[in-house]
Parts: C-alpha cells; structure tokens; sequence
C-alpha cells in the first residue's frame, strides 16, 4: 500500500537536531503539515521559520517527552491546529556511556524515560485518535543497539530494546485497525548525540566513527513513511553489526567482551591524564 504524504500532518519529536530536524524539513518539501517538538523552545522557532519561508505549514510544540502531560498536550495542539494527525515519529533521544556499576539508578531511568517512556506517551495519546480515524502511522526510531547491546551502554540498549518489543507487539495489535508501525533501527548517524551524551567514560570513541548523514536518513524515514515496512536497519554499520548478530551471536559476545579491557585501560589511562593536568 502506497500512503501519500502531501496534505498529511506529521508530528516529529526531537525535531531541534540531527534526525529530527532533518526530517521535519523533508516531510514538509514532501508537501506534508509538520508539527514538530523538543526541549529547546528557540530551534523550534528557528525551525518553523525555516519552514514557514519557504511557504510551508509548521507547528512548534515546547515539549519534554519525559512528561506524559506535556506530549498529551503536544498531541492536543497538533488535532487542534490541523484537525488530525497522520504519523507520529517517535524521535527523541538521550545517551549515555558508562559502566554498569558506575552509573547511578537516576542516570539509568532517566534514558528510560526519554527514550522508552516517551514513545509509550506518545502513543497512549495518539492511538485512540488514529483508530477514530482508522488510519495511521507510528514511526518508533530505535538504534542497532535495540537489537545488539553493547558494554558502556546498558541503558541506552535497554531503552532501545524496549521499545523496539513494544513497537512489535503494538504493531500486531493493530494491523487490523490500518494503523501501520514501524521500528527504524539507525547505527551512527550525524546527530549531537555524541556530544550531548552522558558521557562517563573519559573517551571520545565516537570521534572516529563513520556517520550517516542525517539529511539522507531523513529521506528513507520519508520513504518508509510512503511505503511502511515493520522494520528497517539503516547504515552500512547498523546492517554489518546486524548480519554478524544474527550469524554468529557467541563471536560478537566474545569480540565485545574482549574489547572491555581495552577499553577499560584506555578509559584509566584518560583519567590519569586529566587528573595529572
């Protein structure tokens, strides 16, 4: 089934960066009403200005989706501005690098919350609408590490995890009703998610890693977006770690293992540095 996107209204949330911001723009050349919504009142402005000069309709919508009263209200303006909603991308996301026995409970929920509990909101608010109207799309952006988890981060696997078993199981709940889901699972992408990260490890291993351009993810959210399919994996990284996982789990359980000692005498040795200055 091909779904149209002009004339469509999409609700984008962590829309003042990277994925987010880059497929708001994309949607909106692709003739669709963009709603989107972030913590950072003034990007979202600087946003919708972008959008609106370029004679698009756009909606911005100060919200922390940590806060099931605030993305209530975010599903509640969107209806009321452009009376319904079309798709829903779940998109934001925190990150954190650290040792298990490290991080603190708070750090760990709090990733949860953001990354988990803020789709659940999301969708708790969206689906009765989407059923009233019997049609829809949920967009859930999960990671590569929803589906291999990695040392140094636990939560950030977990939250992911979790909501690629939630998009699953919420997605046969309601095949039936048109409303379609679908998990994207990126690797690295060009995002501030490396430098906005809760970074607890002393080491910069992202720096050198090879990223995805967000503007090009963009497009393949909006290409899924005309043609839903229940999952997809982005990125040469993202597709490589994937295929090995499935090959053989027990050798990349063994190469992450292995490589904690590395990591863990580099992350001393920075340390050492640092307090040494």
């Amino acid at each position: 089934m091909i779904r149209q996107i002009k004339g469509t209204t999409v609700v984008i949330t962590g829309a003042t960066s990277g994925i987010g911001r880059a497929t708001a723009l994309a949607f909106a050349d692709a003739g669709a009403k963009v709603v989107v919504a972030g913590r950072r009142e003034e990007r979202l402005r600087e946003l919708v200005s972008e959008l609106e000069n370029k004679g698009h309709e756009a909606l911005a919508v100060k919200t922390d989706v940590a806060d099931q009263i605030q993305v209530e209200r975010l599903i509640a303006k969107a209806i009321e501005r452009f009376g319904k909603i079309d798709t829903l991308i779940n998109n934001a996301g925190v990150g954190i690098a650290a040792s298990f026995a490290e991080q603190s409970l708070e750090e760990f929920k709090q990733v949860m919350e953001v990354n988990f509990w803020g789709a659940v909101y999301a969708c708790k608010a969206i689906v009765p609408h989407m059923r009233k109207n019997k049609n829809g799309l949920i967009i859930n952006i999960s990671s590569i590490f929803g589906k291999r988890g990695i040392p140094y981060e636990t939560a950030y696997s977990a939250s992911k995890f979790a909501l690629a078993g939630f998009s699953e199981a919420l997605r046969a709940e309601l095949m039936t009703e048109n409303i379609h889901v679908s998990t994207i699972y990126p690797g690295a992408v060009q995002t501030e998610i490396f430098e906005t990260a809760n970074n607890q490890t002393g080491l910069s291993l992202a720096a050198s890693l090879p990223k995805f351009p967000a503007k090009e993810m963009a497009r393949m959210i909006v290409q899924n977006a005309r043609f839903p399919q229940a999952e997809v994996v982005m990125a040469g990284d993202a597709i490589t770690l994937n295929f090995f996982n499935k090959l053989a789990p027990g050798l990349v359980d063994l190469a992450l293992g292995w490589s904690v000692p590395f990591v863990e005498g580099a992350r001393r040795a920075a340390h050492k540095s640092n307090n040494d200055k």
